[in-house]
């Protein structure tokens, strides 16, 4: 196709011309700068003197005025348009010497006023199209100057009756030819420094955006939450970790006020210190409340966000979430208490029961020997009856503190919940407004364990969930897969649930929640969770009901772990 070879052509010698600027936006100026020449300078022009009054039969100042308007409406229309920016900006060159060279012919020539309009082109082709653009520039202006200059001297075209003879006709045209070539030549080494200092200012742009996208990534990879502000508190950078640990969104919190997160009390603590004079950061540990209602305990660092003169303009916070280092703190508190517990218990307990299988015996051996009223009976009645609960307690008491050996073996947590189920939903701890629901979202779940203490476990937390239900209520018992393999067993209840100061000491002994318990059924689950190497977790509030989740891991997870230890 060979109007495709020449447009391709043409775009190779456009792109050798053109520096590497914004055409479009330049063509523009070029139009308007050219409309306000045309027209100002001609209408100042006109009352000096200096234009002649006709073109042949026309009136030369509307003329010039009409064809301003007319070319300025064409350019525009081509620029508009966008299309052959490059063919427009030639043809404006070439109409612009064209208007020139007519206006210096019909004004005395060689000693026209508007020679300088040479010039403006000269400087225009030098910074649109290069130095090789500047000389073809004062090429084509020396040849027009000295062609109309020839034509008139030799009478074929009127310059107003200006007429000189060649020495001086070439003086003239040497010197304007000099002064066309300077200004083409100064043109182009200004283009060229211009375009030169555009480069290296476009590359220091880019090297700092690209700077800038590296902070950015920088900032928003970090697994630490970080947060700037200015000297107000109001938020500059928020990232990604600070959305996830906050549960807020960047957006939502850019120019917001930081103590809506921190609240005030901290926020007062920031602004009194003295960063300069302590050299170190401000730590500080606080619970975050999340929208979803859960908390989040965050360990939070704040330094000073200095300038290049090392004043101060902001405050720099990271955090990190510490709610797991929490638990298992709470847990190791927890551990430490039992085994205090239970080395006491060792003594104790049996020091409690064997004189009380003493007692117990003398009473049934003397009930049995004696004959005795109905009230001293009773009485014994009693006595047996509440010797056996101590005993039970006893029982209970030793478990928690030396729990037996019990072997291990695969088991099947589906069935031995439905199992669990079936037999609570018959037990009388399920009364007429209690439901018992079973939610199976697997159909098998394979852990090692202790069929015994897992059910033991069950009936425990289920026995506490509708006791939390005086009035009834359902009781949701769901089983599913955890992501690693294992086992989620979950206990929802729509019970009156815990106070914080209440799920504080859920797991200690002694600490019951219901009127009649001893406090060792939670204490003792938790054991064996962890003898199973599980986890258990509870969410909990006042008049909202309990969650309980349960992990256990599956069984190669445990075998793989044994083995390792």
């Amino acid at each position: 196709m060979p109007g495709a070879g020449e447009n391709l052509d043409g775009e190779r010698i456009a792109s050798s011309l053109v520096p590497p600027r914004d055409v479009h936006r330049s063509l523009l100026v070029l139009i308007a700068i050219r409309a306000a020449i045309l027209l100002v300078g001609l209408n100042l022009a006109n009352p000096l003197g200096i234009l002649p009054p006709h073109l042949g039969p026309v009136p030369f100042l509307p003329l010039f005025n009409a064809l301003a308007v007319i070319l300025t409406l064409t350019y525009l229309a081509l620029w508009w348009s966008g299309r052959q920016l490059m063919f427009q900006l030639y043809l404006q060159i070439a109409v612009d010497m064209a208007v020139t060279t007519i206006l210096v012919a019909n004004t005395r020539g060689i000693e026209s006023a508007f020679v300088s309009f040479y010039i403006l082109i000269i400087i225009c082709c030098s910074l649109m199209l290069g130095k090789n653009g500047g000389m073809i520039g004062a090429a084509l202006s020396t040849i027009l100057y000295a062609g109309m200059i020839a034509a008139g001297n030799l009478g074929l075209i009127p310059l107003g009756g200006v007429r000189m003879d060649l020495q001086n006709a070439t003086f003239r045209i040497s010197a304007h030819s000099l002064g066309f070539f300077a200004v083409a030549f100064l043109g182009a080494y200004l283009s060229q420094r211009l375009h030169a200092v555009q480069r290296e200012l476009e590359e220091k742009i880019h090297s700092l955006k690209q700077l800038q996208r590296l902070n950015e990534h920088i900032v928003s990879s970090i697994r630490s939450g970080l947060i700037t502000t200015d000297l107000e508190g109001r938020i500059a950078v928020f990232n990604n970790t600070a959305e996830e640990l906050t549960d807020r969104e960047s957006a939502e919190m850019l120019e917001k006020p930081v103590q809506i997160l921190l609240g005030e009390r901290l926020w007062m603590r920031i602004i009194n210190n003295d960063f300069f004079k302590n050299a170190r950061p401000l730590r500080h540990q606080d619970c975050l409340t999340l929208a979803s209602g859960a908390q989040r305990h965050l360990g939070l660092s704040v330094s000073p966000l200095l300038d290049q003169e090392q004043q101060l303009i902001g405050y720099i916070i990271s955090f990190q979430d510490l709610t797991e280092i929490k638990r298992l703190e709470e847990e190791i508190r927890l551990k430490d208490r039992m085994a205090a517990i239970g080395r006491m218990a060792a003594g104790i307990a049996h020091e409690i029961r064997n004189p009380l299988t003493s007692m117990r015996g003398s009473v049934e051996l003397l009930r049995s020997r004696v004959t005795l009223s109905k009230k001293d009976e009773r009485l014994l009645d009693i006595l047996i009856r509440e010797s056996d609960r101590l005993n039970k307690f006893v029982e209970n008491f030793l478990m928690f503190a030396h729990p037996g050996k019990y072997t291990k073996s695969t088991v099947e947590l589906v069935s031995l919940l439905r199992d669990s189920v079936t037999l609570l939903q018959n037990s009388p701890e399920v009364r007429e407004k209690h439901n018992v629901r079973l939610k199976l979202d697997t159909q098998q779940i394979q852990i090692q364990g202790n069929a015994d203490q897992l059910k033991q476990v069950f009936w425990n937390l289920a026995q506490n969930a509708l006791r939390a239900m005086p009035d009834g209520g359902t009781l949701t018992i769901t089983a599913r897969l955890a992501p690693d393999g294992g086992g989620q067993i979950l206990f929802e209840d729509v019970g009156v649930g815990m106070s914080p100061e209440e799920k504080e000491h859920l797991f200690q002994p002694f600490h019951s929640g219901f009127k009649g318990g001893i406090g060792l059924g939670l204490s003792i689950t938790f054991q064996i969770v962890e003898d199973h190497h599980g986890r258990i977790s509870f969410e909990s509030e006042r008049g909202q009901g309990t969650k309980v989740t349960i992990y256990l891991p599956h069984q190669h997870q445990l075998v793989s772990a044994n083995s390792v230890q």
